[in-house]
């Protein structure tokens, strides 16, 4: 699971992004938060985290000198900068200095989970590949788990994700064990709950689907199993960073 540490003087900023970030969605967790650069360095040395989410304007030290010194010493580490309007220029200078991207203040729901998910899965290389959707959204598949009830829930999701009353309890009777010992098993060996893993692999199947410029939005919302077309909308962009119709149009 992806660590992610918070870096912001504002304290209702900093629980904003902690409570109204679909983390479980996109296998991050946040294992720490800091009020300014000197605090945010020294939870980054003991924390070690994978993404950095900073302010860039903080007391004692800024963001932008706290990611000069961690992408210095931890070269493979993120830093996502969340900055206003008139910190645009910053944010500029951040991104020259090393820094992975910015957000620019207030964010739109979902902007966020695109961010993290385009800086940790999708290789600069692999853009216009035929398999950039796995990249960006990787699943476990059936080869890579030994367990039968396991292998059985992948190939019933698989065959049923377009089913818009999916259901986790039907599944699994049709497999014959119980729903939350199905559940225990699923999360151990693919490291997701059965329902982000059934997010996932739609979204996955949408971004394919999306390839073909004549299909509408609205239909591979139903071809992907979702009726409310917002609700799609909003949960393919955070995991692919963007609309699914500025994807059809743009791609990754």
């Amino acid at each position: 699971m992806t660590k992610v540490l918070i870096v912001d003087d504002e304290k209702y900023v900093r629980l904003g992004i902690k409570n109204d970030t679909d983390w479980s969605l996109i296998d991050c967790e946040v294992v720490g938060e800091a009020a300014n650069g000197q605090e945010g360095l020294e939870k980054a040395k003991e924390l070690k985290p994978d993404v950095v989410i900073s302010d860039i304007k903080m007391p004692k030290m800024t963001g932008i000198e706290m990611s000069e010194i961690l992408l210095e010493k931890y070269p493979d580490m993120k830093v996502i900068f969340l900055t206003a309007y008139d910190e645009f220029e910053y944010a500029r200078a951040a991104i020259r200095i090393g820094a992975s991207d910015y957000l620019l203040k207030p964010f739109e729901d979902g902007s966020l989970e695109g961010a993290i998910q385009r800086l940790l899965h999708l290789h600069p290389n692999s853009v216009n590949s035929s398999k950039a959707e796995e990249q960006l959204i990787p699943l476990t598949s059936k080869s890579d788990v030994e367990n039968k009830y396991i292998k059985e829930a992948i190939d019933f999701i698989e065959k049923n994700y377009s089913d818009t009353d999916f259901s986790v309890i039907a599944m699994a009777e049709a497999i014959g064990v119980s729903e939350g010992h199905l559940s225990r098993l699923f999360k151990a060996e693919t490291g997701l709950s059965i329902n982000n893993y059934l997010t996932r692999l739609r979204i996955r199947k949408a971004m394919d689907y999306l390839k073909d410029i004549k299909v509408k939005v609205y239909e591979v919302a139903d071809k992907v199993g979702y009726q409310d077309i917002a609700y799609f909308s909003n949960t393919f962009k955070k995991l692919v960073g963007k609309s699914p119709s500025d994807y059809q149009s743009n791609g990754l």
